[in-house]
């Protein structure tokens, strides 16, 4: 499978994520991969309409059979051309002429409208477990975000972005090509200092997982596909929120905020720019991703859980 099909694919499946792009999963096999890459993959007449790159963890004594990027991807899935109705049958087909290589098949993280849950070959059973909450915020499908929210939420975005002026201002903005590398750079600071004030290291506190960012960043951003939302105070980068975005779905990844400059909200002000990016693309979601933090709810999202499915023969 080459990078430029499987490109094309995405684009065609009206399901896909920023997750099931070649950007983001070549960077992770690239830094974080848990073993040898298998792409299962179905065409039809060349063309390729499906597929699922996948590796096998050895858990153990278990051999389970993975998708790239699980564990770091907040949506697990397979790519599919809605033109092809038996893609997904063919595909459960190549997992099973790799069965000497593997134990069991776990999908985590697949959101309740795959095409993985559907129905699996006679000679398996499927294992559906809830998985994590991602709540989904509706936007509006004209005009502008403010007016869309709640009395209490507008009142906050307006009031928040008021108190920064007053303070000596402060710019929001989403970043070009040229402007990711500093950004990162203020995202793994500002996360760091963050947890390290818990006593903690963080997620991007992983060497790994920073390389692994540097790297999709710029292939994301190359397909249009990158939101990387930022807040200046005083000439430094105050808030910066990592997030993606095309005209279907926005979504905010992670971030991270300063808390050294009293009575301020970076970090709902850094929302607010990346959830109206999203309304100026014409998207008709906002995912808030993996976690139930107050906040998320604050901006009228709704609760969505993605489903663990794991697969073992009978």
């Amino acid at each position: 499978m080459t990078g430029e099909e499987h490109w094309a694919l995405w684009r065609r499946d009206p399901r896909a994520t920023p997750f099931q792009s070649p950007g983001w999963l070549d960077a992770w096999q690239a830094h974080l991969g848990g073993g040898e890459q298998i792409d299962l993959t179905v065409r039809e007449g060349g063309r390729l309409v499906a597929a699922l790159p996948m590796f096998v963890w050895h858990d153990g004594d278990a051999r389970r059979l993975v998708p790239i990027g699980a564990g770091h991807s907040d949506y697990c899935d397979a790519l599919v051309d809605p033109a092809a109705p038996d893609a997904v049958a063919r595909l459960w087909a190549e997992i099973d002429a790799i069965g000497d290589e593997w134990d069991e098949v776990l999908l985590p993280d697949l959101r309740p409208d795959s095409p993985l849950l559907g129905r699996v070959p006679e000679t398996w059973i499927a294992i559906d477990e809830p998985g994590e909450v991602c709540p989904v915020l509706l936007l509006p499908a004209h005009g502008p975000l403010l007016p869309a929210l709640s009395k209490s939420q507008r009142r906050k975005v307006v009031h928040d972005r008021h108190r920064a002026t007053h303070a000596g201002g402060a710019a929001e903005a989403i970043v070009g090509s040229e402007g990711i590398a500093a950004a990162l750079d203020a995202l793994f600071a500002l996360h760091a200092a963050r947890w390290s004030a818990a006593g903690q290291g963080g997620v991007l506190a992983d060497p790994r997982v920073q390389a692994f960012h540097r790297t999709a960043a710029p292939a994301l951003a190359e397909a249009g596909l990158l939101r990387l939302a930022t807040v200046r105070f005083g000439g430094q980068i105050v808030a910066v929120l990592l997030g993606f975005g095309d005209e279907r779905r926005g979504y905010s990844y992670i971030n991270g905020v300063a808390t050294d400059v009293p009575g301020q909200s970076f970090g709902s002000m850094a929302f607010a720019t990346l959830i109206e990016r999203a309304v100026a693309d014409g998207a008709a979601e906002f995912h808030f991703l993996r976690g139930e933090e107050p906040y998320k709810y604050q901006w009228g999202a709704q609760a969505t859980r993605t489903v663990r499915r794991t697969i073992r023969r009978r």
